[in-house]
C-alpha cells in the first residue's frame, strides 16, 4: 500500500503539470511553427516536463512513508515507477499521433533528466543524513 499511495502521489502531479502546461500554452498562443522550433520545443516542451518529472519524483517521495522508505530498491521504485512509465506513454503516444522524433526526444530526455537525478540527489541527502545520525525525514 505504501507504493500505491507515493504512486498516486505522482500522478496527481503528473496531471495537475499536464493540465498547467497546457493551459500556459493555450493562453500564451503557442502555435505549431513554435513548438517545431529548437527554442519553442526547449522553452513549451522540454522545460515544463523536466520541472513536472522532477515534481513526480519529489511527490512520491514525500508520499512514501518512513519504514519502508529504508528500502533504496522500493523507495526508487515510488519515486522512478510513475516518471518512468510516464516517459514510455508519451514516446509512444508520439509516435502512434506522428509527432516529430526530436519533439519527443527532447519530452523523454527532459522527463528523465528531471526524475533520475531528483532521485540520486534525495537519496545522496538521505544516506548523509544517515550517517551523521540525523533525522532522516525530507
Amino acid at each position: 500500500m505504501d507504493l500505491v499511495r507515493a504512486w498516486t502521489a505522482a500522478i496527481l502531479v503528473f496531471v495537475a503539470g499536464s493540465i498547467a502546461t497546457a493551459g500556459i500554452a493555450i493562453s500564451a498562443a503557442v502555435s505549431e511553427d513554435d513548438l517545431e522550433s529548437v527554442t519553442g520545443m526547449l522553452l513549451w516542451t522540454a522545460f515544463p516536463t523536466f520541472i513536472v518529472f522532477a515534481l513526480m519524483a519529489l511527490a512520491g517521495a514525500a508520499a512514501h512513508p518512513s519504514p519502508q522508505r529504508d528500502d533504496t530498491g522500493r523507495h526508487a521504485l515510488a519515486m522512478l515507477l510513475v516518471p518512468g512509465l510516464a516517459t514510455l506513454l508519451g514516446i509512444v503516444l508520439g509516435v502512434v499521433q506522428g509527432s516529430p522524433a526530436q519533439t519527443a526526444a527532447a519530452s523523454a530526455v527532459a522527463g528523465l533528466l528531471g526524475a533520475i537525478p531528483t532521485w540520486w540527489l534525495l537519496a545522496r541527502r538521505r544516506a548523509r543524513r544517515s550517517s551523521t545520525g540525523a533525522y532522516t525525514g525530507y
